[in-house]
């Protein structure tokens, strides 16, 4: 193999190397509001996966999609409460919506179970139909 060709490929491969570096450094960050949701329940349902077995309920709906369907127990000033355990992070704008002791549809990303408040917390929640 001659020089020329060696080096061509060596920076070829330097190249792709950056370029999927790069790509695999700087991901596209998910939009919860435009992806399908794997899961869609009642909050019961899943407040009862939850406290019968918190290992699975963990590693079925972790970082998971989910669609709940649930009445609002609490509206704070940056989130509010489903059925008294489901607490969904979403922006201002949309609680401003959102009223206390309503029925309610939200889809959002599941962030897992805080032990010591014993909640169910969502992030990125839209509101699907209220």
């Amino acid at each position: 193999m001659s020089k020329r060709k060696f080096l061509y490929l060596i920076s070829s491969l330097i190249v792709l190397s950056v370029y999927v570096g790069y790509n695999y450094m700087y991901k596209s960050h998910r939009d919860i509001s435009k992806e399908k949701a794997l899961f869609t329940m009642n909050s019961i349902e899943l407040i009862k996966e939850y406290t019968a077995n918190l290992e699975t309920a963990t590693a079925t709906y972790l970082d998971k999609t989910i669609q709940l369907k649930g009445v609002v127990t609490e509206v704070d000033e940056e989130s509010f409460t489903l059925n008294e355990v489901i607490v969904c992070y979403t922006d201002s704008i949309t609680l401003l919506n959102i009223k206390n002791d309503s029925p309610i549809i939200v889809k959002g990303r599941n962030i897992g179970y805080d032990e010591l408040l014993e909640n169910i917390k969502l992030d990125q929640v839209t509101i699907i139909n209220n």
